[in-house]
C-alpha cells in the first residue's frame, strides 16, 4: 500500500483466493502467480515468508516464488528488477535465488533482468508507517547492475530517506544485525530484570537512568567500530565481579556469561 501512496502502479500477487479475492474487493489489482505478465513492469518486490526450520530456515516458499517469476519473465520482452525482501542468511540472493530465477526463465541475470535484495524493517504494531518512513533503504545489488539498482532508488526518491547500497551479502548479514542487535537488547534488560526482581527491587527507574548514562544507549554507534575486545579499568573488572554476585545468589546471567566468553575470544579478559 505505501508505494501506491506514493502514486506508483502495483499489482498484488498472491496464492491464497482469500488475500487476492481480499485485495480484489477493496479496489486493488490483485492477481494469481500463474497471470503475472511482467512486460513493463519496474521492480517485482517478492516479500514472500522464510520459516524458521529444524534445519535452520526453510526457504522452500522463497524457491517457489523464483519458480513463478522465472516463468514470467521467460514470456517478458522488457527487463524487469526482482527485489527480494524477507531476512534470509547471507549468500542466499548470489548462490540460490540468482540460479533459480535464471533456471526457471532461461534468462541471465544483469543482462535481462536485474536482481537486488531490499531487506524491509517493519514493526508488526505500525507496519504501514514503518514503511511509509523508513530510517533508512538497504540495496544489496551486483555492483556491474548499476541502471538495474537506479530503479530502486528512483522508487524509493520520494519517501526521502538515505540510501545503503552494497553487496547482496552485506544486505544479508545487515538485517540480521538489525534483527539480532534487538533481540540482544530485550535480553539483556529481561536478564537484569530477573536479577532486579530476585534481590527485592524494581528495575525501571534504574532502566530510564541506563537510558540516559550509559554511551551504549546514547551513543548509536557505540561499540560498532572494530576496537578489539572491551577493555579498560572498568569493564572487564564490572562484569566478573557481577557474573560472581550473581552465581553466589544462584541467579542465572546466560546473556552476562557468554559477553565474557565473546570478548575472551577477541583476546580480552
Amino acid at each position: 500500500m505505501g508505494f501506491i501512496k506514493h502514486e506508483n502502479d502495483v499489482t498484488f500477487v498472491d496464492v491464497d483466493e482469500h488475500t487476492v479475492s481480499h485485495l480484489s474487493e477493496q479496489g486493488y489489482a490483485a492477481i494469481y502467480p500463474a497471470d503475472m505478465d511482467l512486460t513493463g513492469v519496474a521492480v517485482a518486490f517478492v516479500s514472500v515468508t522464510a520459516l524458521t526450520a529444524a534445519c535452520g530456515i526453510d526457504l522452500s516458499y522463497l524457491e517457489q516464488a523464483c519458480k513463478s517469476l522465472g516463468a514470467a519473465l521467460a514470456e517478458c520482452d522488457t527487463q524487469p528488477v526482482v527485489a527480494f525482501r524477507c531476512t534470509i542468511p547471507p549468500g542466499t540472493t548470489r548462490d540460490r535465488l540468482v540460479p533459480l530465477l535464471e533456471e526457471a526463465s532461461g534468462k541471465q541475470a544483469g543482462t535481462d533482468f536485474g536482481v537486488c535484495y531490499n531487506p524491509e524493517y517493519l514493526r508488526a504494531y505500525c507496519a504501514e508507517q514503518d514503511f511509509l518512513q523508513p530510517r533508512i533503504v538497504t540495496i544489496g545489488r551486483d555492483p556491474h547492475d548499476a541502471g538495474f539498482t537506479r530503479r530502486l532508488t528512483d522508487i524509493y526518491s520520494s519517501f526521502e530517506a538515505p540510501f545503503y547500497q552494497c553487496s547482496y551479502e552485506e544486505a544479508e548479514f545487515h538485517k540480521y544485525v538489525h534483527n539480532l542487535f534487538n533481540a540482544t537488547k530485550i535480553s539483556f534488560f529481561n536478564e537484569m530484570r530477573m536479577v532486579a526482581q530476585n534481590i527485592g527491587l524494581d528495575p525501571r527507574q534504574t532502566f530510564e537512568c541506563a537510558a540516559l548514562s550509559a554511551q551504549g544507549m546514547w551513543d548509536s554507534r557505540y561499540g560498532t567500530q572494530d576496537r578489539g575486545p572491551y577493555a579498560g579499568t572498568c569493564l572487564p573488572k564490572d562484569v566478573g565481579a557481577w557474573l560472581s554476585f550473581t552465581e553466589e545468589r544462584g541467579l542465572p546471567a546466560p546473556l552476562l556469561n557468554a559477553v565474557r566468553e565473546v570478548n575472551r575470544a577477541c583476546g580480552g579478559t
